[in-house]
């Protein structure tokens, strides 16, 4: 009787198994379906923030597992519209396929600005990336926005940034 029971349990368990991480593949795809979209922009760029860093950060993630974060300088990044970024941020991913660190106006830019071209990976429904720290950075996404989680010594630094379509 037990040999009956242990068949079926045992397929139905593996068949679980198999379900979950197809689902858990197909949300990871549609997560990073979203990513795509545009870039991000930090929030208090053209303000404070950007004031005591000396420049505006944004975020763009490419398929392949890219990451680049472009700092164009302040208050430069003021006269810099839309339209520049994502061609900077699409010349840039074509002049490295590795990490690197660029600095060159990308044919659109007045002013030279830095591309920090990286890879990501996707660990408990976040991405995570290297960030020069002992820990990694990791990235949550919320509708239009994300947020970067940055380790410190005490506490996380959080810092938020905005979703600017296409």
């Amino acid at each position: 009787m037990r040999k009956k029971f242990s068949i079926p349990l045992s397929f139905i368990l593996l068949s679980i198994t198999f379900i979950s991480a197809a689902v858990f593949a197909d949300q990871t795809s549609i997560n990073e379906q979203k990513i795509y979209a545009g870039y991000y922009s930090r929030e208090g760029n053209d303000a404070k923030m950007a004031q005591t860093t000396g420049n505006n950060t944004y975020i763009k993630f490419y398929p392949g597992k890219r990451i680049i974060r472009l700092y164009i300088p302040y208050p430069y990044s003021k006269t810099v519209k839309s339209g520049e970024i994502n061609a900077a941020f699409n010349s840039a991913a074509k002049k490295s396929t590795g990490s690197a660190y660029i600095r060159d106006n990308f044919g659109v830019m007045k002013e030279p600005v830095v591309a920090h071209l990286d890879f990501y990976h996707w660990v408990n429904e976040q991405v995570m990336y290297d960030c020069s720290k002992p820990k990694p950075c990791k990235i949550t996404f919320s509708d239009n926005a994300m947020t970067v989680i940055k380790p410190g010594i005490v506490l996380e630094h959080k810092i938020n940034y905005g979703l600017v379509s296409k």
